[in-house]
C-alpha cells in the first residue's frame, strides 16, 4: 500500500511540474476570504470557495484566460496542487 501511495505522489508531482513548465505562471497578488483573487491585475471570483490560496502563491491557468477575457476559468496552485474554479470579472 505504501508503494502505491508513493507512486501516486510521484505522479502528482510530475503532473504539476509538467503543467508548470508548459504554461505561464502567475502570482496571486491578492486573496480575499478564499473567494476573490487578483491575478495578473484581474479580478477572479471563486465559484464556491478556493481554500489555501494565499498571496504570493504561483498559479497556472488550465482553463480560461489570465487576462480575464473569459466567462470562467480554472487554475492550479503550484504550492499545494489545489485547483480553483472561478468566474472572470
Amino acid at each position: 500500500m505504501k508503494r502505491v501511495f508513493k507512486f501516486l505522489i510521484i505522479v502528482l508531482i510530475l503532473s504539476i511540474s509538467r503543467i508548470a513548465m508548459a504554461k505561464p505562471k502567475y502570482e496571486i497578488e491578492t486573496s480575499i476570504n478564499d473567494e476573490k483573487f487578483i491575478i495578473n491585475g484581474e479580478l477572479f471570483e471563486a465559484k464556491t470557495y478556493c481554500f489555501n490560496m494565499e498571496e504570493g502563491d504561483m498559479v497556472v491557468f488550465i482553463e480560461g484566460n489570465a487576462n480575464g477575457a473569459c466567462a470562467s476559468a480554472k487554475f492550479i496552485n503550484l504550492r499545494n496542487g489545489n485547483v480553483c474554479e472561478v468566474w472572470c470579472e
